[in-house]
């Protein structure tokens, strides 16, 4: 459903700097202050809410939002009592009620002739090493699979499993890794997706949890100053867009806390996030390959559309596709970075190119970057990032 929320009801509602992102907190029992968040946002929803009391709907909708908070609160305290399989199980049982309202899925691979599936989206990548001597492009993709020991532990991550982080901004990338490109040895390459579903055999999604409270007050207040992380306006006027963040605003504020000491082995910070990447990891391998979405045109006629019609029509089946979901977020290193721009994380399928070559098979054919460049070469990390994206020599890393 959408609801019928004005816009001066909204700004009202998330105009609250309790209730903007990334949060800071004391750093003593994580559970009671994720349960407090929650219970002042209900507070501030329930305002809403009530103006529409008997309204079978908006009375639905408000019961959702307040499960979902109770299934996320109630996946960290499982977590943190030691059932971390029952942790992901209540999380797994909220993330299919989020995915009836979405809030926002980029669709990244297109098959339709005739269209420019170019994509203007640069991501990059930054990497500390310990020489200086020239690095192929593999360098700069995820750690291999038979270097598993080496996953460090972050905030989107699954113990022991590669995935592949991208930031929209050099700086932001190197704000994640905690590096100084004027002091340490920094690798940096750009990457672009490969959009062509024929060429990629892949089917690329991502999930939008990038946007704060303080985007659609900033947004309308035309303060908005965060030049390295913009997201579109339309975007944060769209009623459908602005349902779904109700929903979804629990989640990502669960996400989006401040890790309060970086020198503990273990992060309450992280608990969400990490559970959410299983997730998505499960979603990747659950069918195992997704139908082409180009199906409805092929369906209704639109075969030209689609390669991959089978000739016997009363079937209506297309040609299946492997599965890339990823995710969009800001940082949380801290609320300066948290502007620098988004984040990428995609995790990989576990499956090798070969005995030889240990990084993703998917992954490996969903991206192309350039040959790593170390940054201490230019004068500036933004320098290097020009240059980064002028450089047309995008390859598949085999």
């Amino acid at each position: 459903m959408i609801l019928d929320i004005s816009d001066s009801e909204f700004r009202k509602l998330f105009d609250d700097k309790e209730l903007f992102l990334p949060q800071v907190w004391d750093g003593s029992v994580f559970y009671k202050a994720l349960k407090a968040l929650f219970d002042h946002y209900l507070e501030r929803v329930n305002v809403f809410f009530e103006q529409h009391i008997g309204q079978t709907e908006y009375e639905k909708y408000h019961a959702t939002i307040r499960n979902a908070c109770d299934s996320i609160h109630a996946s960290v305290k499982a977590y943190l009592d030691g059932f971390p399989a029952r942790a992901f199980e209540t999380l797994f049982v909220a993330m299919k009620v989020l995915m009836r309202t979405p809030l926002k899925i980029y669709y990244k691979s297109s098959m339709r002739k005739g269209i420019d599936i170019e994509d203007s989206l640069c991501l990059y990548r930054a990497a500390c090493v310990n020489d200086i001597k020239p690095y192929d492009r593999s360098r700069m993709f995820h750690a291999p699979f038979n270097l598993r020991s080496k996953v460090p532990t972050c905030r989107y991550s699954i113990a022991g499993y590669p995935s592949l982080y991208l930031g929209t901004s050099l700086e932001l990338c190197c704000e994640e890794i905690h590096v100084n490109p004027g002091y340490d040895r920094v690798l940096a390459s750009m990457f672009k997706l490969e959009r062509s579903i024929e060429q990629s055999n892949t089917d690329i999604k991502v999930i939008e949890l990038g946007i704060k409270p303080q985007d659609f007050i900033e947004n309308n207040n035309s303060r908005n100053k965060s030049k390295r992380r913009c997201i579109d306006p339309d975007m944060l006027h769209n009623d459908e867009v602005r349902t779904a963040y109700l929903l979804w605003y629990p989640l990502i504020a669960a996400c989006s806390f401040i890790r309060t000491n970086k020198n503990d082995p273990f992060a309450a910070e992280y608990i969400i996030p990490q559970l959410l990447m299983q997730w998505v990891r499960a979603e990747m391998s659950r069918d195992g390959k997704s139908d082409c979405r180009d199906c409805i045109d092929c369906c209704n006629g639109g075969s030209e559309y689609c390669e991959n019609y089978t000739s016997n029509r009363s079937k209506k089946r297309c040609k299946k596709y492997d599965q890339l979901i990823g995710i969009r977020y800001f940082s949380c290193a801290s609320k300066r970075a948290s502007d620098l721009g988004f984040n990428y994380v995609f995790p990989t399928s576990g499956e090798p190119i070969s005995e030889n070559m240990q990084y993703c098979c998917i992954l490996s054919r969903a991206f192309k970057l350039t040959v790593p460049q170390y940054m201490h070469d230019f004068d500036s990390i933004n320098t290097c990032e020009r240059i980064l994206k002028s450089d047309h020599d995008l390859r598949l890393i085999c």
